[in-house]
């Protein structure tokens, strides 16, 4: 039983201590109990979930009226036809007047041929070769081969009142002068100024040297009727 005892005598000497601090007036200083601390109560964070927006519609938006009827566009009106069918452009006379002197429309005619390259005579040429002054004529187109192996060669005029005689010799004088030219070597171009023309009709002359010599009469006749 020894065990029993001295918790009994502990409890006696603490009842003893406690009467006799009551007794001296003194009061015993207890001990602060802690204060408890309460923990905050932890809130679960939830994501919160947003609800979208519905737009609405503003208030003067009127919904169509599906009752409503459909105008259908209205097709254009035809263009009337014609009745009556234009009239048609007058015809063109057949031969246009070309507003070339003769001169010039017998050497358009000539140069339609296939022939060599030419160069023209001026007037100083012209009196050179020819003997003949361009104050004598009224007009005229001369022309003379590019290259020395051709013969070929035309002098188309319109004279002035009493110089034919002199144009004339002038171009005989010429036609002498390619002869001698031509027998010295090219015998097929020496028979081309053989068989020179040389033709008149009124105030107009022509002297041609080519293998077109009857076409080119034929030219020179038809022009300067």
């Amino acid at each position: 039983m020894k065990h029993i005892r001295i918790p009994a005598l502990a409890l006696t000497g603490a009842l003893s201590l406690s009467l006799l601090l009551a007794a001296c007036g003194g009061k015993a200083d207890p001990t602060p109990t802690p204060e408890l601390t309460e923990s905050p109560a932890v809130t679960e964070s939830a994501t919160p979930t947003e609800t979208p927006e519905v737009s609405e519609l503003p208030e003067d938006t009127e919904t169509p009226d599906i009752d409503a009827p459909v105008s259908t566009p209205t097709a254009p009106a035809e263009t009337a036809k014609p009745t009556e069918k234009p009239s048609e452009p007058t015809q063109a006379p057949s031969e246009a007047p070309s507003g070339e002197s003769k001169v010039q429309a017998v050497w358009t005619g000539i140069s339609a041929k296939e022939l060599p390259g030419f160069m023209d005579l001026d007037g100083e040429t012209l009196s050179a070769l020819y003997g003949i002054s361009a104050d004598d004529l009224v007009e005229y187109v001369g022309k003379v081969p590019m290259v020395s192996v051709q013969a070929t060669e035309f002098f188309i005029a319109q004279v002035k009142e009493g110089k034919m005689d002199t144009v004339k010799a002038g171009i005989a004088k010429r036609q002498a002068d390619l002869v001698e030219q031509w027998k010295q070597y090219l015998p097929a171009q020496l028979e081309l100024v053989e068989n020179y023309k040389l033709v008149t009709n009124g105030s107009y002359v022509m002297f041609a040297v080519t293998e077109y010599a009857d076409d080119v009469v034929s030219i020179f006749n038809d022009c300067t009727k």
